[in-house]
């Protein structure tokens, strides 16, 4: 995994805004944009400040024979092969999903019916589609 690619998904992890993060370690937003996108690689002293504001260390950001493990949600997030709207609308469900999921807004059996529910949906979509795509 690239050290643009760990970049991306420990930030994200660590629940900043990329703004922010860049604040935090005193570059441009446009450079960690640089950074992300793979079109430049950060000074030492930079990348040392990266390791430490994301708890991690610079062997492990560098070597690309190292990668993180992801989880389904980051795999989805970022490796969506679908361009658009669609893969727009996925990522919100599942911000919302997070929210709801992990809040106490629902009760526990709230939240089990909602999951049967968006199983169901699913499955039923599929079986409708058979042969096609979702």
């Amino acid at each position: 995994m690239r050290f643009s690619e760990k970049l991306e998904v420990l930030i994200r992890r660590n629940g900043l805004k990329k703004t922010e993060f860049a604040e935090q370690i005193g570059i441009t937003y446009r450079a960690l944009a640089n950074y992300i996108s793979g079109s430049r690689e950060p000074k030492q002293a930079v990348l040392l400040r990266i390791a430490e504001a994301l708890d991690t260390d610079m062997v492990f950001l560098t070597d690309d024979a190292r990668s993180l493990v992801l989880t389904s949600e980051e795999r989805f997030y970022f490796g969506a092969t679908s361009e658009g709207r669609g893969v727009l609308d996925a990522r919100y469900y599942l911000d919302k999903s997070r929210e709801i999921f992990g809040g106490d807004k629902l009760s526990e059996d709230d939240k089990q019916s909602l999951f049967s529910c968006v199983t169901e949906i699913y499955f039923a979509a599929k079986n409708k589609h058979k042969g096609g795509t979702l």
